[in-house]
């Protein structure tokens, strides 16, 4: 294996991406050094990344233009727009009643579901591993768990292997997770397998919520979920653009909170 400092461009490139794609955010600094090249090298990198659309150049370092076309882990994502995702949170954790199955997507956002919902009586099935943590909080709660591929660093399971539970089971409702929310383009996220086991626990849910912030309307990320038609509900903040949730409304009822 090459040492750091052999490294081919196109290669360390690759490898500042996987650093966004964990982070959020890389500094010129910490690259030289972990690469053991100096600044200048690093600079290039990132003049040829920004070239290729991947990154957009910051003050000292670089961070993602479009989160939408590749997922980042689930720490880079936690403390982006962490205020409206609690509001989110918290509205969505109020729909769920007393005796309820709730089919829980992976996410920062329905994570916080799970943290805002009082100790009742409710059965949580879930693919992501840190909701199933909050639950065993809860000695009210039954916790379901579909298996399959481990997705690290965004902590859920993936792969035919959860579509097959998902046809074992039914829920009163599942909130879903999006990174794209477009009239004409529906709800998208950037993984084709993804996408595939989410449409998985919506045939298996009779009423489909779909919680997202505000940044991921007007956005259209790669792989299809639904037509926005096909869901109940979209719980977004109150910092969406007017003119968008006009426009959603036209398709599906919008909770703004």
């Amino acid at each position: 294996m090459r040492e750091k400092k052999d490294l081919l461009p196109a290669q360390r490139q690759n490898l500042i991406k996987d650093f966004l794609i964990e982070t959020g955010f890389v500094s010129i600094t910490d690259l030289g050094i972990h690469f053991n090249v100096s600044e200048m090298t690093i600079r290039r990198d990132l003049d040829e990344l920004e070239r290729q659309g991947l990154i957009q150049r910051t003050y000292g370092g670089a961070g993602p233009t479009e989160p939408a076309f590749y997922e980042m882990s689930f720490k880079a994502k936690y403390f982006q727009h962490a205020e409206e995702k609690q509001r989110i949170g918290i509205a969505a954790a109020g729909l769920i009643r007393e005796g309820q199955t709730i089919l829980l997507d992976s996410g920062t956002t329905t994570d916080l579901i799970i943290k805002n919902l009082e100790n009742i009586h409710v059965t949580v099935i879930t693919n992501a591993l840190n909701i199933v943590s909050e639950a065993m909080k809860y000695p009210e709660m039954e916790v379901m768990v579909a298996g399959g591929m481990l997705r690290k660093g965004l902590n859920y399971m993936m792969g035919p292997q959860t579509n097959d539970f998902m046809k074992t089971i039914r829920a009163d409702v599942f909130f879903l997770a999006v990174e794209g929310v477009d009239t004409r383009a529906g709800f998208t996220v950037p993984d084709l397998y993804n996408a595939d086991n989410k449409r998985a626990m919506i045939k298996a849910s009779q009423r489909v919520v779909v919680v997202t912030d505000h940044s991921k309307l007007g956005r259209i990320s790669s792989s299809l979920i639904i037509p926005l038609d096909q869901a109940n509900l979209l719980i977004t903040g109150k910092e969406a653009d007017q003119g968008i949730v006009e426009e959603l409304c036209e398709h599906i009822e919008v909770m703004i909170v």
